[in-house]
C-alpha cells in the first residue's frame, strides 16, 4: 500500500499488530509500533492493547507490563481492555497476588473495572477462598457502581455460603436489593436455605419483604429462572 502512495492509518496498523500476534510474532508486532511513528502515524490505546495481548498470548507478562508502562509514558491511559487482557493471563495462571496488585493499580489510576475485570477477580477469589478481598471488591462495586452485580453476586454468595458467612451474605444481599438490582433465584435460594438452617426466620422474612418489589420471580416456591446469570463466557471471551 505504501508503495502505491497510500498511507496506512492507525486502524490498519492495529490489525497488522493483532495478526502478527496470532502467528506467534509478538516482537515483530512491537517493532510495528515503532515503525508507525516513523511514518507519522502514532499508536493509540487500541494499538497498544493489541500488542499487549500478543505478549499475554505468548505468556510473556513482563513484556506486556513494559508495554503498558510505555503507553503511560507517552500520555496514553490504559483502559479496561488493557487490564483485562492481563487479568485473563493471570486468571489462567491462578495468580491471585498479581491479579490483586493489578486491580489496585487500576483503581489508583482512576480506571474503573468493567464486568469482565470483576469476573476474573471474583472467580479467583472464590477459588482461593479469600473472603476479605472478595468483600472489598464487592464494596468497591457498590460504592463506585461498576460491574454487573448479579453476575458477581452469584459467585460471591457461593463463597460466603460455602464458608458459613451468613451475616456477610445477608448484608451484601440487602445492599444489592437497596441498589435496585434483582438478585438471581439461585442466590436467593442459597441465602434462604442457610437462614432456615440457622433459624433466622425473622431475617428471612425481612429479606423476603425487601425482595417483594421485584415481583413473583423471587417467590420462594416459584420456579422462575428467567433471569439466571448469563454464561460467564459472554463476559470473559474476546
Amino acid at each position: 500500500m505504501r508503495d502505491d502512495g497510500i498511507d496506512l492509518d492507525v486502524i490498519t496498523y492495529t490489525s497488522l499488530i493483532g495478526g502478527l500476534g496470532l502467528v506467534g510474532q509478538p516482537d515483530k508486532a512491537r517493532e510495528v509500533l515503532k515503525e508507525m511513528r516513523q511514518y507519522g502515524c502514532y499508536p493509540d490505546v487500541a494499538a497498544y492493547n493489541a500488542a499487549i495481548r500478543n505478549f499475554c498470548i505468548a505468556k510473556r507478562l513482563g513484556d506486556a507490563y513494559n508495554l503498558m508502562e510505555e503507553m503511560e509514558g507517552k500520555g496514553l491511559c490504559p483502559n479496561a481492555t488493557t487490564y483485562n487482557v492481563i487479568f485473563r493471563s493471570l486468571y489462567w495462571a491462578n495468580n491471585l497476588k498479581s491479579s490483586w496488585s493489578l486491580y489496585l493499580r487500576m483503581k489508583a489510576t482512576g480506571c474503573l473495572p468493567n464486568t469482565q475485570s470483576c469476573m476474573f477477580l471474583i472467580r479467583l477469589l472464590r477459588r482461593q477462598e479469600k473472603v476479605d478481598m472478595a468483600l472489598e471488591l464487592w464494596n468497591d462495586m457498590i460504592d463506585k457502581g461498576f460491574g454487573s452485580y448479579i453476575l458477581v453476586a452469584d459467585v460471591l454468595f457461593d463463597l460466603l455460603c460455602d464458608l458459613g458467612k451468613l451475616e456477610e451474605a445477608e448484608r451484601c444481599f440487602l445492599q444489592m436489593v437497596d441498589k435496585g438490582q434483582k438478585p438471581s433465584y439461585m442466590s436467593f435460594r442459597r441465602i434462604k436455605v442457610l437462614m432456615e438452617l440457622a433459624n433466622k426466620h425473622e431475617a428471612l422474612t425481612n429479606l423476603s419483604e425487601k425482595m417483594s418489589a421485584f415481583g413473583s420471580a423471587i417467590q420462594m416456591n416459584k420456579n422462575n429462572v428467567d433471569e439466571l446469570e448469563r454464561p460467564i463466557s459472554d463476559f470473559i471471551s474476546g
